[in-house]
This record gives structure tokens, sequence and C-alpha cells, in this order.
């Protein structure tokens, strides 16, 4: 009978330790690396440059532009009601009693 486990052969271990490729990093490697990591974990300076930045990342910026678009409009459509109520109140008012009437 022949026993089913390989037999340890330590020639053939050390050639194949030896076959393994490492390959070699890039130059500047390890600096790009280590400025990445101290980007990373350096707080921000400003909380206010932190919200900018947060909001000008590619993805965020279309949707900040079109809910600041929107909320413009908002805002000048409400703001253009008002003024039109105002403006035909006193309409209204020049109508019925004229100015010098009024003072």
């Amino acid at each position: 009978m022949t026993n089913s486990q390989p037999r340890d052969d330590e020639g053939l271990r050390a050639l194949l330790r030896e076959s393994r490729v490492a390959p070699e990093l890039p130059p500047g490697f390890q600096d790009a690396v280590w400025r990445r990591i101290e980007r990373v974990e350096a707080p921000a300076a400003d909380w206010l440059d932190a919200l900018a930045a947060w909001f000008l990342r590619p993805r965020r910026a279309l949707a900040t532009a079109a809910v600041m678009l929107v909320l413009g409009l908002s805002l000048g459509i409400a703001r253009g009601a008002s003024q039109a109520t105002d403006l035909a109140k006193e309409r209204y008012l020049d109508s019925v009693s004229p100015p010098a009437l009024r003072q």
C-alpha cells in the first residue's frame, strides 16, 4: 500500500519559493501612499471648506445645482405672487378711492 499523502520535498519547496516573482513597485509609490494617508488623516481646516468639498464632489455637484435652482425658482415665484397681491390691492384702492382723497 502506498501512502496517499505527498512526501515533503524540501528541494521542491525551495525551488517554488525562488520561482515566485515579486513585481517591482513604480517609482514614488511609497511617497504617493503616504501622501494619501496624510490627506485622509488630516482634519478639515475649516468646517466651511469641508462642507464645500462635500458638495463639490462630481455626483453631488449636479444634485446641489438642481436643488439650488428649484429653491431659487420657488422663492422667486413666492415673492412674485406676494408682490402681485400687494400691487392688486394698491390698484383696487386707487380705483375705488383716489390717492388724493386717502391722505
